[in-house]
C-alpha cells in the first residue's frame, strides 16, 4: 500500500488545498472508495509474479488537477485498470471520462463496475472489456472476502494481461453467519 501526500489539513469542499496521490507506475492500477476492498487487496497474499498493483481511493481523487496528475503520473502507464462506482457515473463524472481517454490512447484495460450489488448497465459500458469479463470479476468482487478479491483479480488479469493463473470460480461467502467469542455464541 501507499501512503498519501496531502496538503496540510487534507482536503474538504470548503478549502483550496488539493491531495495528490503519490505512486509510481505500475500494470495494473484499482480505484474504489471502499476502505474494505482496499484493505481486503492490502491483505491478499499474491504469487511472486503478480504484475504490481496501485491501489488509491476515489475520495482522495476529487479535484480536476489532482485527477489530471494521477492520470498523467500513474494511469497513463498501466495495462489494466479497475474503477468501482458507488453511486453510478455522476459520482465521479470527469475522473471517468479522464481514465476512459486514457484507456483510448493507451491500450488499457478498462473495466468500470459499480460498487455494490445492483447492476449498472450504464457504468459497465465504459468498460473496454467484454460485457462477460467485466460482470465476471464483478461477482468476484460481490461475493466479497480476501479470496475472491485475490481470484477475481488474477482472473482478469489472464483476460487482459494474458497471465496464466486459472483461478477457482468466485465461492459464495455466507452474508451472515455465528462468530463464536471466546466459547460465547453471539
Amino acid at each position: 500500500m501507499h501512503r498519501l501526500a496531502a496538503t496540510p489539513g487534507g482536503w474538504t469542499p470548503d478549502t483550496e488545498g488539493v491531495i495528490f496521490v503519490e505512486q509510481t507506475p505500475a500494470p495494473l492500477v484499482f480505484l474504489t472508495a471502499a476502505d474494505t476492498e482496499i484493505q481486503s487487496l492490502a491483505r491478499v497474499n499474491w504469487p511472486e509474479d503478480f504484475p504490481a498493483l496501485r491501489v488509491a481511493n476515489l475520495l482522495q481523487l476529487q479535484q480536476q488537477l489532482a485527477i489530471d496528475t494521477y492520470a498523467d503520473d500513474v494511469l497513463r502507464h498501466a495495462q489494466m485498470i479497475v474503477i468501482r462506482l458507488l453511486g453510478g457515473r455522476a459520482y465521479w463524472p470527469y475522473g471517468l471520462e479522464v481514465v476512459r481517454a486514457i484507456a483510448s490512447d493507451t491500450g488499457a484495460a478498462l473495466v468500470v463496475l459499480p460498487g455494490d450489488d445492483r447492476p449498472a448497465p450504464d457504468l459497465i459500458s465504459h468498460s473496454t472489456v467484454p460485457l462477460t469479463v467485466a460482470n465476471r470479476l464483478w461477482r468476484y468482487l460481490n461475493e466479497g472476502g480476501i479470496e475472491n478479491v485475490r481470484n477475481g483479480l488474477l482472473w482478469i488479469c489472464d483476460r487482459t494481461i494474458h497471465t496464466a493463473y486459472i483461478p477457482p470460480e468466485p465461492q459464495p461467502i455466507p452474508k451472515v453467519g455465528i462468530y463464536p467469542l471466546s466459547g460465547l455464541v453471539l
